[in-house]
């Protein structure tokens, strides 16, 4: 990861691979090899990543809480390990490159030095985005979201999407390993897959609710049916003052809101004191979910939160 080789511009375009020596003849050297370090920028996209790489990789997160925003950097305790990775498995999107650079600009210089050159894996490729406001009460779309909104991974269809984009990466970085990291993408799809069409049966005995998110992003889950996910933001990543969206909540007639582990106490508050809707605390990562691992745990999570809310009347 030389530091002239980390610059914002590269992180638009193509993924960098590191060629890590020719493959053996030896069938036993994959077993013995190292695990290749692949830090992922969130924790969902990390589930994939090890459904994916298996016994080849030892991965950790980047980031946790909304990637949008300003604030967002490595943290100094992940730092050690990203400066040692093969390989940076990221969304495509902006904030998350920057905030990486940013931190290694940070670095004393006789880090940046011994830095490694990681491949960029962008799991974006060929994912649907929701093109949706990034503010339903305004209906507004900032720039950086011209392409689509950037959570896309909260749209569960993707998810098959993004583990051929980490097998292709990986098999760049192991080519003798290719044929398992695909066969692990190929798995992973078929048992989403399964996933998918149960979440869709549940969703759509849900579609008479209007539920108001206050965390970022889960307005992709809507491509599944069912509810309609609404949002209201002062910018992206930045919620406007709870007493506006108490009275925006009110307004849209919303039946259901979605808080985060990460969002500020004083929302949840105001939703529950100053409006006629639900209040649920849900996490939008599996980071902030207790024993998850997997990527389905946290539509699982959520889906099963919004059961039990509207089994309540």
């Amino acid at each position: 990861m030389r530091r002239s080789k980390i610059i914002p511009g590269l992180f638009f375009g193509a993924a960098l691979f590191l060629a890590l020596g020719p493959a053996s003849s030896n069938p036993g050297a994959a077993e013995r090899r190292a695990k290749l370090a692949v830090a992922a920028t969130t924790a969902d996209i990390r589930a994939i990543v090890n459904a994916v790489g298996g016994s080849d990789v030892e991965s950790f997160p980047l980031f946790r809480g909304c990637i949008l925003r300003k604030d967002l950097l490595v943290e100094d305790a992940v730092m050690r390990r990203l400066e040692a990775a093969d390989a940076i498995v990221w969304t495509g999107f902006f904030n998350e490159s920057s905030a990486i650079y940013a931190s290694i600009e940070k670095l004393p210089s006789t880090r940046k030095e011994a830095l490694r050159q990681p491949a960029w894996i962008d799991v974006s490729k060929d994912a649907t985005r929701v093109a949706v406001p990034t503010s339903s009460c305004e209906g507004y779309v900032e720039l950086q979201f011209m392409h689509g909104d950037p959570f896309f991974w909260l749209n569960p269809h993707n998810g098959g999407v993004i583990a051929r984009n980490v097998a292709e990466g990986l098999g760049h970085l192991r080519p003798d390993r290719r044929a398992f990291f695909a066969s692990n993408a190929e798995a992973f799809s078929r048992e989403l897959e399964k996933d998918i069409a149960r979440w869709k049966q549940d969703l759509q005995a849900l579609s008479s609710l209007r539920i108001f998110s206050a965390q970022c992003g889960w307005q992709n889950l809507a491509q599944l049916g069912g509810p309609t996910f609404l949002t209201c933001r002062k910018g992206p990543g930045v919620l406007d003052a709870p007493e506006t969206l108490a009275a925006q909540i009110d307004a849209q007639s919303v039946d259901i809101v979605l808080v985060d582990p990460n969002t500020p106490p004083r929302y949840a508050e105001v939703f529950r004191t100053k409006t006629k809707a639900k209040v649920l605390s849900v996490p939008s990562s599996i980071a902030d979910l207790p024993g998850a691992t997997s990527y389905s745990a946290l539509f699982d999570n959520l889906i099963q939160a919004l059961k039990v809310a509207a089994s309540h009347g």
